[in-house]
């Protein structure tokens, strides 16, 4: 499985930094160059991001600095459609990995459970609906709501067609987008608790702070959406089907939604 850690050319000492991470504990990560937001053409941006979505299904026009974070994970996404790999690992490089990370990546190498993406990262208390073991001191969970945060996940070559079929072009940040799993047909899991944490440099982000100008939209959108986000996600839980059956939970050394065994 190949490890994408995401990072803008300028960001040198970000890239030195994360990678010294990764080398640690044995896992050698590639270099993927980010994609700087303003330096985006009208045409490049006008392919990538659509106003008219952005009105209808979030609070606030994206800044450039969003834009090009999800034009970053767009292309980790194509990569791996093309590649014929089951499966990459995608980090941005505002992270803290745990010592044990190389073990989650080789358990959810070896996962059987039909499934999509898997988040590494993301609130320190989760809503669990369902959970079954995924290696030592981690779980494979089920959501009742899919947090935020893209810092940390392992998709599926599945799952990355999913999500190009429908993007570009793109109206939410990347992360919003994810959490709204049912629009793309998606299932998300996570690894819990999580093997990454947001790091120092994240205070330092290299996209604009949505907090700053939050206050600024259109408070009763935000309530509308948030409103409409909760039916939308009750619905869609709903009908998703247990991790395992109830006679084999301990089973979680299957391979992704391929139907193929693991090699």
């Amino acid at each position: 499985m190949e490890i994408a850690l995401i990072n803008l050319a300028t960001q040198e000492a970000r890239w030195r930094s994360a990678s010294r991470q990764f080398l640690a504990v044995g896992l050698r990560p590639t270099r993927k160059e980010a994609v700087a937001g303003t330096a985006l053409t009208s045409r490049e941006r006008a392919a990538l991001y659509d106003p008219s979505l952005n009105a209808r299904n979030y609070h606030k026009p994206l800044r450039p600095g969003e834009i090009g974070c999800y034009a970053s994970h767009l292309r980790c996404w194509r990569e791996l459609a093309d590649s014929g790999e089951r499966a990459m690992a995608i980090f941005e490089d505002d992270i803290e990995i745990a010592g044990d990370l190389p073990n989650v990546l080789d358990a959810l190498g070896r996962l059987r459970v039909p499934c999509d993406l898997v988040k590494l990262i993301g609130r320190s208390r989760e809503k669990i609906r369902d959970s079954v073991p995924l290696c030592r001191g981690r779980s494979l969970i089920a959501y009742r709501r899919v947090p935020s945060l893209t810092g940390a996940y392992v998709i599926t070559a599945e799952g990355a067609r999913k999500l190009l079929r429908n993007r570009p072009p793109f109206g939410r940040p990347v992360d919003v987008d994810i959490r709204h799993w049912w629009e793309h047909g998606l299932r998300v899991l996570g690894a819990y608790p999580y093997p990454v944490r947001a790091g120092d440099s994240s205070q330092e982000s290299t996209i604009e702070d949505r907090a700053i100008d939050a206050c600024l939209a259109s408070r009763s959108k935000k309530l509308a959406l948030q409103a409409r986000y909760t039916f939308e996600n009750w619905l869609a839980t709903r009908s998703q089907p247990p991790l395992a059956p109830a006679g084999d939970r301990g089973a979680t050394q299957p391979d992704w939604s391929t139907g193929r065994d693991a090699a």
